[in-house]
């Protein structure tokens, strides 16, 4: 009777340290703003036609990573739909429309109809990376991107550019996807919300803050 108790205690243990998902899998990652506090309405509301971001990063392929405690593989973590560009594309109009902004987006390679927008809004990435480090008893997160954001005023031609960098870490119990993706929703909606900090919206164009 002893060993069976030792047997269930030692089972959940291991529970606890590896967590969910076994190594050395693909698991899709996905990032919305549906938790990322709502930003400071902007007025007048801009027209703004969002291009899809450039992804200039080394490896295109994944966003992160899962490194088990007691495994010697990791779990690659990927876009859950298509790409780094279109999922932090898609994150970028949607957390626009919470501002304020009459967001369009443009599909990649399409030019911008002339009249359409007051804004056309584009970027490149970086840096996007999320990370989940089995230690013991513990599962170490960590967020980070850094994109690089320019508007470009459709009435007078001139554009602002901005680079903004974002990142945070935390530390859970066991580790479920879930966790680490509330993260890196966190971080780039700070990484817009600093944007949006940086501009001022005058004469249907956004301008930098003095």
């Amino acid at each position: 009777m002893k060993r069976r108790v030792w047997s269930a205690v030692m089972s959940g243990l291991v529970l606890a340290v590896v967590g969910c998902g076994g190594p050395g899998e693909t698991i899709q990652f996905s990032a919305s703003v549906d938790a990322v506090p709502a930003p400071e309405k902007v007025q007048p509301a801009l027209r703004v036609t969002v291009v899809p971001f450039e992804d200039v990063r080394a490896d295109k392929a994944s966003i992160g990573r899962y490194q088990h405690y007691v495994e010697t593989r990791v779990d690659k973590l990927i876009p859950a739909h298509g790409t780094a560009s279109e999922q932090v594309t898609g994150f970028v109009v949607e957390y626009l429309k919470r501002a304020g902004f009459q967001v369009t987006r443009a599909q990649s390679g399409e030019a911008v109809t002339q009249g359409a927008a007051d804004v056309v809004l584009t970027g490149q990435i970086e840096s996007y990376w999320n990370e989940a480090v089995g230690r013991f008893f513990r599962t170490e997160l960590r967020s980070r991107n850094r994109l690089v954001v320019k508007a470009s005023n459709t009435g007078d031609g001139s554009t602002v550019r901005t680079s903004v960098e974002e990142g945070g870490t935390t530390t859970v119990v066991r580790f479920c996807l879930t966790d680490l993706e509330r993260l890196n929703n966190e971080a780039l909606g700070e990484s817009l919300a600093r944007f949006l900090r940086d501009v001022v919206v005058a004469d249907r164009a956004l301008r930098p803050r003095k």
